[in-house]
């Protein structure tokens, strides 16, 4: 489980997503949360990183490790559809460097819609939020408590 390396994926498609900032202005309140959704995904996978490498939580982090696994291949899958998705930046054509990251901009917007009914934005934060969890879960020890009855 590459924690770590999952964090510089994050960062590393924050960084994609912040070239789109000057050729479609117009997107930029979305562009901008996804490259922040993905800073924080990059600190939640550090955070859960760090506390599964504490001598305090290493024992609990095997009742969360199937539910890290799940969150960690959602983010693989969705950052590859993503990474795919920036290829058509590599287009060759007669058409404006804008019009290109417009239409590039349109494809990642509408693939994410088609494919889950959802944003990619919205798609993230669950990611991260669902990553905080297991984090609180780890670090509180409820991760070793049996649920409420």
């Amino acid at each position: 489980m590459a924690l770590i390396g999952a964090a510089e994926d994050a960062q590393d498609i924050a960084a994609g997503f912040n070239k789109f900032l000057d050729p479609v202005p117009e997107f930029s309140t979305e562009i901008t949360a996804l490259i922040s959704e993905c800073y924080a995904i990059s600190s939640a996978l550090r955070e859960l990183s760090t506390a599964k490498d504490d001598l305090r939580y290493y024992r609990d982090f095997e009742w969360i490790r199937t539910n890290v696994n799940i969150v960690q291949e959602s983010l693989n899958y969705t950052f590859h559809d993503v990474r795919r998705l920036f290829g058509g930046l590599g287009r060759t054509s007669a058409i404006s460097r804008r019009t290109l990251f417009y239409q590039v901009w349109r494809e990642i917007d509408e693939f994410f819609y088609r494919e889950s009914n959802i944003s990619l934005c919205t798609r993230l934060e669950d990611n991260r939020l669902y990553l905080a969890e297991l984090t609180c879960i780890l670090m509180d020890g409820s991760a070793t408590r049996p649920p409420p009855v």
